[in-house]
């Protein structure tokens, strides 16, 4: 019985120990083009923590991205153009075997004050085209289902719309 005990604990402390585990793995973010004038769809590495999910890459589209940089007193400021005007993306579990798949796009927080003077509808597309580079196999075929206020629902689910009827391997925003 103590050995049964002993292994339960093992096991229970290795699943916890698993369970916290972080990762890098890497995601698309719209990063602003610093003096360019154009949004920078670009693949950036991230520290995932809670790594157990196949949809990790859409979940940190919205992550902030301060890169490292020579000049850490004058370059400091977040690049990504979803995390500064408040855009998120996130999916169900899909480790879950029932689980029906979704991505929510959630616009509820969208302030197009913070965005630098970068369009709102290129900062949308631009985010979009993120979540097409990086959708899990289960997802390619996915409506999105948005979050948006009342005041911005009609110009932003145009959009979504026209991203849900593009065909997923082609580009839907590209840079001017």
């Amino acid at each position: 019985m103590k050995i049964v005990i002993k292994i339960i604990t093992g096991l229970n402390l290795v699943s916890i120990l698993y369970a916290s585990e972080s990762t890098l793995t890497t995601t698309y973010q719209p990063l602003c083009g610093h003096g360019s004038g154009d949004i920078a769809v670009v693949q950036v590495t991230c520290l995932h923590w809670y790594s157990s999910s196949a949809s990790s890459p859409v979940d940190l589209i919205h992550i902030r991205n301060v890169p490292p940089t020579n000049n850490p007193k004058e370059a400091a400021e977040d690049l990504n153009l979803a995390s500064r005007v408040g855009l998120k993306f996130s999916t169900n579990d899909m480790g879950i075997v029932a689980s029906v798949p979704m991505i929510l796009f959630d616009t509820t927080e969208f302030d197009v004050s913070k965005s630098g003077g970068y369009p709102k509808e290129d900062i949308i597309r631009a985010s979009l085209e993120c979540l097409r580079r990086c959708l899990p196999e289960k997802l390619q075929n996915t409506k999105i289902t948005l979050k948006s206020k009342e005041t911005e629902k009609e110009w932003i689910s145009k959009i979504v719309a026209e991203f849900d009827s593009a065909p997923r391997d082609k580009d839907f925003f590209v840079p001017k």
